[in-house]
């Protein structure tokens, strides 16, 4: 499981760092140099946009792809993001996920990507059918409010994102709501990030202040 165990009492942990892709290979370095600071990278996952925009397939792209398989070698995982992330792309018929599905995975296969059967919806969208495509696949599927399993059993978690361009002062504020929430919860405690969102502003204070909180298990 990719789910870190802290001390008991706490919720399970676990962040997301949604949209990582070429685009953002600087931010996403960033980010992740604070998380393995606290060392939270093994229950940090990396959701990978294989063809960003249909314009960064990272088949193309080997400094990305030497980045991630750093990271990999550091304990992060690797989640698939949809395929281009244009628009709701997974609210479709079945057969269109299907081809969607196949082309992400070939391209993390041809960039030499390990990758764990985790899926994040782009936007948190999906309709029944592709939903279905995932789990028949033994995919993990991450939605807003819960994760999916391929046994089709459905756990509820709270999943926050306190940092999408957040400034300064405000990041102080909800740095006191998200430990409030944090401490709050039983079972898991999702904490999402958006590279480029995250790195605005107040949000690597944010991001450092929060991890620590966490790990010395307050």
């Amino acid at each position: 499981m990719i789910l870190l165990l802290l001390p008991q009492g706490n919720p399970q942990f676990i962040i997301l760092i949604h949209d990582v892709s070429p685009v953002y290979s600087n931010y996403i370095q960033n980010i992740t140099e604070i998380i393995s600071t606290y060392n939270f990278q093994n229950s940090t996952i990396l959701l990978v946009i294989p063809n960003h925009a249909n314009e960064h397939p990272i088949s193309g792209d080997p400094k990305f792809q030497a980045l991630i398989r750093e990271l990999e070698k550091e304990g992060y995982k690797v989640g698939i993001h949809g395929y281009n992330h244009i628009g709701e792309e997974f609210n479709c018929d079945s057969e269109t996920a299907k081809i969607k599905l196949s082309l992400a995975i070939e391209e993390l296969n041809a960039s030499n990507i390990t990758f764990e059967r985790i899926f994040l919806p782009p936007r948190y969208k999906i309709s029944k059918d592709p939903l279905n495509v995932l789990l028949e696949n033994n995919f993990t599927v991450f939605l807003k409010d819960r994760i999916c399993y391929p046994s089709g059993t459905c756990i509820r978690i709270k999943e926050r994102e306190y940092t999408w361009y957040t400034g300064k002062i405000r990041a102080k504020i909800l740095l006191q709501v998200a430990k409030f929430e944090y401490t709050h919860t039983k079972g898991v405690f999702v904490l999402s990030v958006h590279p480029k969102a995250v790195n605005y502003g107040g949000g690597m204070y944010f991001l450092e202040e929060f991890l620590k909180y966490v790990r010395e298990g307050k």
